[in-house]
């Protein structure tokens, strides 16, 4: 398990990190996602030992590796491998020569051998040990850096935005052996992403994070389903957000009366009222009505834009809607976030 405990840190007079806490549970993916330059990356760096929190505290396990400006236990000490965004690949080097001097003449002779042969096969380049980076697709070079990673034996996996310059297919392919190699190996995986796809494919937790603090942590249903705040509503996936008052197990907002389970420690009051896609069921007998604005196909169903006086939302149907028709609907569930956000 890893933990940031009430980590501050500043580039110069540029604040990143302030208070940011985070329990990180060990031999799963928590995947950190947000805007950019909400300090992910920084994260990083603090729980590889590239950085020391100016203030706070990272522990890996019961030890505390930084704290108050200090590096406590050195980078190669502690267990952990990174992928970069840029991969950063030696071009002069075969696959095997890169993971062999990531290695390092103190690992034997046999042992680097067995090794460095057993990452290959668990990222499927065991054919492909002798050629540069500069003869290997985007997918293949990928995976030379996370053998290299994985290579050391490490606990702890960070990856930094390390599929964002994939195409989709390939970006899909390699999620799917990232999950694999992690199980296998059981690996505490700590991975940063903008794609919504690799937040819900691979997080078994999500933290999201605003400007320089944790928004919310969780699972990614209860994040989606759940947010805390509009930042991670909207972060998340489409939605109405619309203003509502709520009143026991019911709010008040524009659409009108909607039963809602009453949120836990959410006093009654102006609130905000999400309603995801999904949760707009057009329907005949439907008891909201509105007018379509406009269709989009999206592949396996169409995204409808529903509009009324005071409100706009969206709704994913099965069939073609006409444009400016009136239609009836429901709606299944909404999620009260507080006003404040």
């Amino acid at each position: 398990m890893i933990r940031l405990e009430a980590v501050e840190f500043a580039y110069g007079r540029t604040r990143v990190l302030d208070g940011f806490t985070l329990d990180i549970p060990a031999r799963a993916i928590t995947v950190l996602a947000g805007s950019s330059g909400s300090g992910k990356s920084t994260v990083l760096r603090l729980i590889a030992g590239f950085e020391a929190p100016h203030r706070g505290i990272v522990m890996i396990g019961d030890e505390a590796v930084s704290r108050d400006g200090r590096i406590v236990v050195p980078p190669e000490s502690r267990g952990v491998a990174m992928v970069f965004q840029d991969l950063a690949l030696w071009p002069h080097m075969t696959v095997r020569q890169a993971l062999d001097f990531v290695l390092g003449s103190a690992v034997p002779l046999a042992e680097r051998r067995s090794r460095i042969d057993t990452a290959l096969a668990l990222v499927g380049l065991e054919h492909h040990a002798d050629a540069r980076p500069g003869r290997l697709s985007g997918g293949e070079r990928q995976r030379v850096a996370l053998a290299r990673a994985i290579v050391i034996q490490p606990r702890i996996l960070l990856m930094d935005e390390p599929l964002s310059n994939l195409d989709p297919h390939l970006r899909d392919a390699l999620v799917t052996e990232l999950r694999r190699i992690q199980t296998e190996l059981a690996l505490t995986v700590l991975y940063v992403t903008h794609s919504r796809e690799e937040i819900f494919a691979l997080g078994d937790r999500i933290a999201l994070v605003g400007v320089g603090r944790v928004e919310q942590s969780g699972s990614p249903r209860e994040l989606y389903e759940r947010p805390s705040t509009a930042v991670v509503a909207t972060f998340l996936g489409p939605g109405a957000l619309l203003p509502g008052r709520l009143n026991g197990d019911r709010v008040e907002c524009a659409l009108g009366a909607l039963p809602v389970p009453p949120p836990a420690n959410l006093p009654a009051g102006q609130v905000l009222v999400l309603i995801r896609p999904e949760d707009v069921r057009v329907a005949s007998a439907g008891p909201f009505m509105g007018r379509v604005e406009r269709t989009v196909f999206t592949g396996g169903c169409f995204e409808v834009e529903i509009a009324g006086p005071e409100w706009r939302l969206i709704a994913a149907v099965g069939e073609e809607l006409a444009s400016r028709s009136e239609v009836r609907f429901s709606i299944r569930r909404a999620a009260i976030l507080p006003w404040s956000t």
